[in-house]
């Protein structure tokens, strides 16, 4: 008993400065991970795609660990839908440094929306709005947004028609100018021949007055004013777009 006494002593005297050591009571934090609660009872109700980023990778296998067992806990239930998006969102992941858009879009279509910002006609700097408007469609088949898929087609009606109207205007101004040319060239002819008899007819005939080549260049000018609103206009809608990328 004397050897027993000691030993119980000695817990005893260990219990008591266990008990008076300073700890701070239990917190937010603190209850959270002792207890096992569903992460689906913390957050508002979720879609698909949501659900997915809290879905394990479905190509890695499980293990038996405790802590694959809690962190199993604190996911969604595993339903078809989100092991597919799940399944695609991890497919795309090559590079841990890349953004979530790089990862979904994939490097094809990161490095073809740099091509076309390289090789843009419009200016340096600029992307293809098609191109734009395709990688637009694969995120959201990837993160769903209501709405998106009709909005992208009518992103992509307005950024054809715009871009025939340019087309036919700048045709216009092709043909306006080559006119304008041709008659300041008369024009000048009929000033250094006005004394020729064999022209006077001609010269007659053409009637080409300083107002009529005041039309034309007002008609250019009206011209090149409704092409640069139009190319505005696609800029904005690169602008607009080009969130996406970031």
């Amino acid at each position: 008993m004397p050897l027993l006494d000691a030993h119980l002593e000695q817990i005893a005297l260990s219990s008591n400065a266990i008990a008076d050591l300073p700890f701070p009571p239990p917190r937010i934090f603190t209850n959270a991970l002792l207890g096992s609660h569903d992460i689906t009872a913390l957050i508002r109700d979720t879609e698909a795609h949501e659900r997915a980023l809290f879905q394990v990778d479905p190509s890695v296998k499980a293990h038996g660990s405790q802590r694959r067992a809690i962190r199993r806990g604190t996911t969604f239930p595993a339903e078809s839908e989100s092991e597919s998006m799940a399944s695609r969102i991890y497919s795309t992941r090559k590079n841990r440094n890349q953004s979530a858009v790089a990862q979904v879009l994939g490097s094809d279509m990161m490095e073809e929306i740099r091509r076309s910002a390289g090789t843009s006609s419009r200016g340096r700097g600029e992307v293809n709005v098609e191109v734009l408007l395709r990688g637009a469609e694969i995120l959201c088949n990837v993160y769903p947004v209501p709405g998106a898929q009709e909005e992208i087609a009518g992103l992509r009606y307005r950024h054809e028609m715009i871009t025939e109207s340019i087309a036919q205007l700048e045709d216009r101004v092709a043909t306006n100018t080559a006119e304008l040319d041709s008659m300041r060239h008369s024009y000048d002819d009929d000033d250094e021949d006005e004394f020729s008899p064999a022209l006077e007819a001609q010269s007659d005939a053409l009637e080409v007055t300083d107002e009529d080549i005041e039309r034309e260049l007002a008609e250019i000018r009206d011209l090149e004013r409704r092409k640069r609103a139009l190319e505005e206009r696609v800029t904005g809608m690169e602008r607009d777009l080009g969130g996406l990328m970031g």
